[in-house]
């Protein structure tokens, strides 16, 4: 008698990716869907956090892969209106400037992690991984 191989089912974790440049936005997408995780992603975008806020208000987020400089409203804004509405969700900001000053402000703000750009998909996997994982053992 042969065993059977059975597949587990990933559970969907629902993340919102929030980046001015259409292409980042796009390849953190495509990379999400990748990730050899426990968890499978759906993945919304929003192009600066004007629109992240209205995602935010209709629907929740296991994770948040935030760009710091956006136009109408900054990551660093937003993460303020986030606290406002009292949102706990992960956040994993993401910069093309490697400032100290910057970082430190962020970190400061309550986010899961500081990643300049460009970064390596590795450790972004890794840090998605541990963000949804912290998110999970909060609940």
């Amino acid at each position: 008698m042969t065993p059977i191989a059975t597949k587990t089912a990933r559970a969907t974790k629902s993340v919102l990716v929030v980046d001015d440049e259409t292409a980042i936005a796009r390849m953190l997408k495509d990379a999400l869907g990748v990730f050899k995780h426990d968890h499978a992603y759906t993945v919304e975008t929003a192009a600066d956090g004007i629109d992240a806020l209205a995602a935010l208000k209709r629907q929740r987020y296991d994770l948040i892969l935030l760009d710091m400089y956006m136009p109408r409203m900054s990551g660093l804004q937003l993460l303020e209106e986030m606290r406002r509405l009292n949102v706990q969700t992960p956040v994993l900001m993401l910069t093309g400037n490697d400032d100290a000053r910057t970082a430190a402000d962020a970190l400061s703000s309550g986010i899961f992690a500081y990643i300049p750009k460009p970064f390596d998909l590795q450790h972004l996997e890794h840090l998605v991984s541990l963000a949804v994982s912290s998110r999970s053992a909060a609940r």
